[in-house]
């Protein structure tokens, strides 16, 4: 998939860059990143308490966290607490904070940079296409 995004991009790349290149460019970037990420992330079906309590510990009080519970909810927040059998979390969305049991976590990661890289390029972008007209 990434040999056709960058066939099609490029005749774009050597040249001027156009409102059509770098629309193209940006979507190929987002695409890519998309991959990757699909790529290597875990899910694991059965829930492993201890593996989730290991990466809660792993990640420390204060880290933001994307999870998936065994209903399917997604939950996004902080780390707040960490006990022995649950941890707490307070919801991005708000300021509530909710009890977690490790045992409830199919999934748990680093919400990581990858939205913030894009619109940076997407930034980049646009000052490139305004600075070249």
């Amino acid at each position: 998939m990434r040999t056709r995004i960058w066939r099609a991009c490029r005749d774009f790349l050597p040249g001027a860059v156009t409102l059509r290149g770098g629309l193209v460019l940006l979507l190929a970037t987002a695409l890519l990143a998309t991959e990757s990420g699909v790529a290597f992330a875990q899910g694991p079906q059965a829930p492993d308490p201890a593996a989730v309590q290991s990466q809660v510990k792993k990640f420390g009080v204060g880290k933001s966290v994307k999870m998936k519970l065994v209903n399917g909810e997604q939950v996004s927040g902080h780390i707040s607490a960490i006990g022995a059998d649950s941890f707490t979390v307070r919801i991005n969305k708000s300021s509530t904070e909710r009890t977690i049991p490790y045992a409830q976590v199919t999934e748990i990661k680093d919400p990581g940079p990858i939205g913030w890289i894009l619109i940076g390029a997407a930034i980049v972008i646009v000052i490139i296409l305004i600075a070249h007209h």
